[in-house]
């Protein structure tokens, strides 16, 4: 008799992406903060809004969150339009 010992979990796929562009300033900018509803990914993103805010004169900030689930949101592709039509730059957080 011969014993089988499988792996569930599946194979990793990696995929490279380019960096988001990155303003030099954010004096003046709208920035998204973007959460999915996870724990803890409010407060991150306050206290974020607040760092900037004390080095950057002038920003301003808009929460977003996606359209799509109930305990946890995901951004559909016309959530990800809207925002970046809305806001220079974005923070998003997922507390994973």
């Amino acid at each position: 008799m011969r014993l089988e010992v499988l792996n569930p979990q599946a194979p990793t796929v990696e995929r490279t992406v380019k960096a988001a562009h990155r303003p030099p300033d954010l004096k003046g900018k709208r920035i998204g903060l973007y959460w999915n509803l996870k724990a803890g990914g409010d407060h991150a993103l306050t206290r974020a809004a607040e760092l900037l805010a004390q080095r950057s004169p002038g920003v301003t900030f808009t929460r977003y969150w996606g359209e799509v689930g109930s305990l946890f949101r995901m951004a559909t592709a016309a959530d990800v339009q809207r925002i970046a039509a809305e806001c220079d730059a974005v923070i998003g957080t997922t507390s994973d």
